[in-house]
């Protein structure tokens, strides 16, 4: 018998790669779609085919990017800006998608197909897979998402393929200005003094007169008038005093005095903190009288409130808010008095009006002596020309004390008090002290007046070059002309300005 091993069966040869291939033979449980694809494309998973697809498919999306549709706000969200402007984001997302912005800020852009270059700056050539994979996805276009199977699909950020973006879906236009809805913020204007003052005054006319009719009542006629009817017996006294202290009488007593009083000391407050010259009310009465007395008044209101009014106002808390209403009579009529003083006092300055050609520095010299507060007057102010250098006026004017004086005294006037030297010297032994006076008063005019001078300090200061003495003239010249023009403009537009209408009141008002 022959032992032999026989050889054992040929395996049967590869299928050639032309040939299709066939579903698996006697598969438990069976398997209809296990039908593979090629290789070079086994590596397009389903899941991520599937996700390309949810992405790039669906119309209006693109990119990453799904078009905002409509949303309606509610009534009390669309008075708000942080909720109207979320659709104004949704325009720049769509702005950036549509011009490709959102991809080359995020780095999304496929990179070239073109071969890369080498550190020699060669081109380096695609291998063979690499260019089938390219062209592979290029022809995906045309038809090969058939050929290789639904999963393959074209990639939404490959910039090799064809976006299309002519499909029938409304047009959205770009963000520009009139995308943003702003809503416009009032700013109201700033409170006019005839106004706050036109208010103070009615205010305090109206608390008088519930103050009047409170004195009225602390009276005894209304005993008098019924002495008569007591001693006849018609009208007892329980009646008359029932009749007086009636049931809410006294609240409301107490609530119209409250009422008129809060506005009052409402309307003295708005007043006092947007008066334009503070300092001259504090001249009249210190600031802090004023808040004294204000504080003293509404402590009363409050214990007249505590007590619910309880048997009525007191002839001690009339006589208290009264002696307040009267102290504030008395300071606006302090007041506009001194404004018709000072009025008057710009009336009699020649320097305002008139015709001052040829003699400009007389103009000028009157005009600083009107705002000059030194003991000493100032010397005539001669044409440097005609004169030995330096003339008395400008070395009256060295040492820069006098001018920082004048610039502070000349923006108190004016109804724009800022840009006040607040720090200079006062002792001038020293030159550079004076030139830094110099510096201080020749910055404080630009900023403060807008006229830009040239002075040579140094040289005004040592005084041995003409030439600085004679720039120092002109300086002083066009300061002088230039804050003068200023202030009567300010003047007269405050002259101009119409007066207010006041709220006409009967003088004879009598409480029913």
């Amino acid at each position: 018998m022959d032992t032999t091993p026989s050889p054992p069966p040929e395996r049967a040869s590869s299928p050639e790669p032309w040939v299709s291939p066939s579903l698996a033979l006697n598969a438990v449980p069976q398997l209809d779609r296990s039908v593979s694809t090629a290789s070079s494309v086994s590596s397009v998973s389903g899941r991520s085919a599937s996700s390309r697809l949810s992405d790039s498919g669906i119309p209006g999306r693109r990119r990453g990017y799904m078009r905002p549709e409509g949303t309606q706000f509610s009534q009390s969200a669309k008075n708000r800006d942080s909720v109207m402007n979320l659709g104004t984001i949704a325009h720049l997302q769509y702005y950036f998608a549509r011009t490709g912005l959102l991809d080359s800020a995020t780095g999304r852009v496929a990179k070239s197909r073109k071969g890369s270059r080498t550190a020699s700056g060669s081109e380096r050539l695609l291998s063979e897979v690499e260019g089938d994979m390219s062209m592979l996805s290029i022809s995906s276009s045309d038809g090969a998402v058939d050929q290789l199977g639904e999963g393959l699909v074209e990639s939404p950020v490959d910039e090799t393929g064809s976006m299309n973006w002519e499909e029938n879906e409304p047009m959205m236009l770009p963000p520009t200005v009139s995308t943003y809805k702003n809503t416009p913020v009032y700013v109201p204007p700033p409170p006019d003094m005839a106004i706050l003052r036109r208010e103070l005054r009615e205010s305090l006319e109206e608390a008088t007169k519930h103050l009047r009719e409170l004195e009225k009542s602390f009276t005894h006629s209304t005993a008098g008038e019924h002495t008569s009817d007591i001693m006849d017996g018609t009208v007892s006294v329980d009646a008359i005093r029932q009749s007086a202290d009636a049931p809410g009488w006294h609240q409301i007593q107490g609530l119209n005095l409250l009422d008129v009083a809060t506005l009052a000391i409402r309307a003295a407050k708005n007043y006092y903190t947007a008066h334009e010259e503070p300092q001259r009310l504090y001249a009249i009465k210190s600031e802090r009288e004023i808040r004294k007395e204000l504080f003293d008044v509404l402590e009363v209101l409050k214990r007249l409130a505590i007590r619910n009014f309880a048997n009525g106002v007191q002839p001690s808390e009339t006589a208290s808010i009264k002696s307040w209403v009267e102290g504030i009579g008395k300071l606006l009529d302090t007041e506009e008095e001194k404004e018709r003083l000072e009025q008057e006092e710009r009336e009699s300055w020649s320097w305002r009006e008139g015709d001052w050609t040829g003699k400009e520095r007389e103009r000028e010299l009157l005009f600083l002596k009107s705002f000059d507060g030194s003991a000493e007057a100032l010397p005539e102010w001669t044409d440097p020309e005609k004169a030995e250098l330096p003339t008395p006026f400008l070395k009256a004017l060295q040492n820069g004390l006098r001018l920082v004086c004048l610039h502070n005294a000349l923006v108190k006037k004016s109804r724009r008090q800022f840009e006040e030297i607040k720090q200079y010297h006062t002792d001038t032994a020293k030159p550079y002290r004076c030139a830094e006076n110099l510096r201080f008063w020749a910055k404080a005019a630009e900023l403060r007046w807008d006229i830009k001078l040239d002075v040579d300090v140094m040289g005004v200061v040592h005084g041995t070059d003409a030439a600085a003495w004679r720039k120092f003239d002109a300086a002083l010249l066009k300061w002088c002309q230039g804050v003068r023009e200023e202030i009567i403009k300010e003047w007269r537009e405050a002259k101009n300005i119409s007066k207010t209408p006041t709220l006409q009141i009967d003088p004879n008002y009598e409480a029913s």
